[in-house]
């Protein structure tokens, strides 16, 4: 059973719905969800359920993902709002998260929509503790003042005879305080003794020795049980009686119960310590916005101290990135007693700006009359960078989407069908483009032209530069020629930009002609073809002489033959699979190879592709390859 999450959705599409709630399960949530269409539903379903998050759509039929934000801000405050679009810009992203939106996603790349919801959900929570230690806080103001408000006193008198205490009398309220009756004290002159808490009564037998000594003493604060066992505050005042003789011959008392004061005093202390230790800087201010009271975490947010910033306006912190009605409608919110929670650029005392998420909280007095403004502080200028971050990624993510696509859409469709052989071919980037490529080149006299390259690195530069040499490529086949001939045109034609662009290309360039079943080939430093030869079992390299393109201009490359019978596979390939590494850091190399040749020698070129590629990934135990992967098959039939 995954975590429960009840989950609004605002969209016109089923699928796309079913492959949202598919996604936030394969994350681990359990979603409780509706979907709804139109404004009118959506009110429907905010005033009838409670919903923990809404995702939205960002343009439907009859509605707009801007509208639904307006709606769900208006009903749920800031309970996390995320849009989803099948096509949204950068100003649209910008606009929507201005607007309040939480986060953004492209449908259909939505694998950080669990992670993003998690920490949406999360600072939605904090901000709930927030809005409720706030709320607390004015609360337990009100409670203190009843408590002490309500407090009772009471008089009682000890009668002195020779010395010692001869008889009690407690007044009205005794029972209230005590929880003993008059006649219960009357009855047991020594139960007022046993009623003091045990660790102060070495207090008050003190202070009778004081009064006994004629001293004159203070009002004494302790501890009383009281008849339900609670233990109480009391403060006890003793006024002393003498005779003509001047001796003590009684006292009389006043007993106040302070339990509610010394509990306020105690939790006051804590809130007092929590406060001060706070992460988040909090500001009392008065009602002109002066400073009266800042935590240590306002110092260190600000660099003012508590006595620089003591009596002065908090417009200190102003920064100049917001025009006048902003501050307007900031006075007009907290001068009307509501809450105002929002963002702003402040100024530190050392210049630096910085980026801060505030709650300003008015506080009235009994009357109602507005006195205090309670401000919480926290910088948010990382998190700010790290939304900023995500756009920028989200952008660069698309772009490269698009490149990737452009890439693939280079690379030969579907394998041409030329009688006498059957060939096939795959690309697997490292990331989203590559360097590596592959062709097939069919001649009017039958025979197929194949090549394979890599230029170094797996990164848009690589691409770029595959891009272009990709054209040459086409251009020089088309004008027919050798293996080596079109090899060495290429490098020249090709030196000067991989000079400046610091890259270079291996390749191998082989022509087939089925009528003689004889493969001719050059290579330009590339990792040498396997031929898997039927007859015997056996693997042999095709290796030929020949310098990387782009290390130096008019470069002689040697051209070799080689005869194939039918059964035979040539497997031409980049170095992404024999240098791919396990968890050790030891390499496929090239005996596994080999041996997936060996063991699928008999299956389709499809199939043998697959089988190396499962054989990779089973080795490595990596979704997707550390390098680009390329690989080309040539079978005679």
């Amino acid at each position: 059973m995954g975590i429960a999450l009840r989950v609004l959705i605002i969209e016109d599409s089923e699928d796309d719905a079913f492959l949202l709630l598919r996604e936030l399960r394969k994350g681990g949530y359990d979603p409780l969800h509706l979907r709804v269409e139109t404004p009118e539903e959506m009110r429907s379903a905010l005033a009838t359920r409670q919903w923990d998050i809404a995702i939205s759509d960002y343009v439907l039929p009859r509605f707009s993902g801007l509208e639904a934000l307006k709606i769900w801000r208006d009903c749920r405050s800031d309970l996390p709002f995320v849009v989803i679009s099948g096509n949204i810009g950068e100003e649209t992203a910008v606009e929507a998260m201005k607007a309040g939106a939480d986060d953004y996603f492209v449908k259909g790349n939505i694998s950080r929509l669990v992670p993003a919801i998690r920490r949406e959900l999360k600072e939605a929570e904090n901000r709930r503790q927030k809005r409720e230690a706030e709320e607390a806080l004015h609360r337990s103001e009100l409670r203190y003042r009843r408590l002490l408000e309500a407090v009772t006193d009471y008089l009682y008198t000890v009668e002195i005879r020779d010395g010692r205490v001869a008889g009690t009398y407690h007044g009205p309220g005794c029972t209230v305080v005590t929880g003993f009756t008059s006649e219960e004290y009357e009855a047991d002159p020594f139960l007022w003794y046993r009623m003091i808490y045990g660790e102060d009564r070495g207090k008050v037998v003190d202070q009778a020795r004081r009064i006994e000594a004629g001293e004159a003493i203070p009002s004494l604060e302790h501890r009383i049980v009281h008849k339900d066992g609670t233990v109480r505050w009391v403060r006890n005042t003793i006024v002393p009686r003498h005779d003509g003789e001047g001796r003590l011959v009684a006292y009389d008392g006043l007993i106040s119960d302070i339990t509610g004061r010394k509990v306020a005093e105690e939790e006051m202390r804590l809130r007092g310590a929590a406060l001060a230790a706070a992460a988040n800087a909090i500001v009392i201010s008065d009602r002109e916005g002066k400073v009266i009271w800042a935590n240590p975490a306002f110092t260190t947010l600000t660099g003012y101290t508590l006595d620089e910033a003591r009596g002065k306006s908090l417009n200190i912190l102003n920064s100049g990135m917001h025009d006048n009605g902003f501050y307007r409608e900031l006075w007009e919110t907290i001068a009307g007693g509501r809450v105002w929670r929002g963002e702003m650029i402040n100024r530190r005392k050392d210049g630096t700006l910085y980026t801060e998420e505030q709650t300003i909280t008015p506080v009235s007095n009994g009357d109602g009359v507005i006195r205090r403004y309670i401000a919480i502080k926290e910088d948010v200028t990382e998190r700010k960078r790290a939304q900023e971050a995500l756009l920028e990624n989200a952008r660069m993510s698309g772009d490269m989407d698009v490149a990737c696509q452009i890439q693939r859409a280079l690379l030969p469709a579907a394998p041409p069908q030329v009688t006498g052989v059957r060939c096939a071919g795959k690309w697997v980037p490292a990331a989203h483009v590559g360097g590596d490529y592959y062709d097939f080149f069919p001649r009017e006299d039958g025979s197929l032209d194949v090549v394979i390259a890599d230029v170094s690195g797996h990164s848009v530069g690589a691409a770029l530069i595959m891009t272009e040499a990709r054209s040459v490529i086409r251009a020089q086949a088309r004008c027919g020629g050798s293996p080596a001939a079109i090899v060495a045109s290429l490098n020249d034609l090709l030196y000067d930009d991989l000079t400046r662009a610091e890259l270079f290309i291996t390749m191998f360039y082989a022509s087939y002609a089925p009528a003689t079943r004889t493969l001719t080939y050059a290579s330009a430093g590339h990792n040498p073809p396997l031929l898997y030869q039927r007859a015997d079992g056996t693997c042999r390299e095709l290796d030929a002489d020949g310098l990387i393109l782009g290390v130096r201009q008019e470069v002689a490359f040697e051209e070799r033959q080689m005869p194939l019978a039918p059964g035979d596979v040539v497997f031409l390939y980049t170095d992404g699979i024999p240098e791919a590494q396990d968890d050790t850091g030891e390499f496929f190399g090239l005996s596994r190879l080999v041996r997936a040749l060996h063991e699928h020698r008999d299956d389709d070129l499809e199939g043998l592709i697959g089988a190396v590629l499962a054989r990779l990934a089973g080795f490595t135990r990596l979704s997707s390859p550390g390098d680009d992967v390329c690989m080309v098959l040539l079978k005679p039939v």
